[in-house]
């Protein structure tokens, strides 16, 4: 059996997140994560707490691109059909 190394994630915060609290922290790791393909849109989305909608306008003031896979389609439909956006 071979064993799995796991590779290291480097996420740097901010001074100006440190200062404003959890949720500034929590977006700035979950942008991060999503930027470097570790994090699905739902998942970073969720680590944000913001709605789909806020989170995509946060990805377009960061000037993050949105990649989009059959995972992120499975979780916008689930999104959509249980109302949770």
């Amino acid at each position: 059996m071979m064993s799995k190394f796991v590779e290291p994630i480097n996420i740097e915060i901010s001074p100006a997140s440190l200062g404003q609290g959890e949720q500034a922290i929590r977006q700035e790791i979950a942008l991060q994560l999503y930027a470097q393909n570790i994090f699905t849109f739902g998942q970073a989305r969720h680590l944000a707490n913001l709605s789909v909608w806020e989170f995509q306008q946060l990805l377009g003031q960061k000037k993050i691109d949105r990649h989009y896979n059959e995972t992120d389609l499975g979780e916008d439909i689930s999104t959509i059909q249980t109302g949770a956006w």
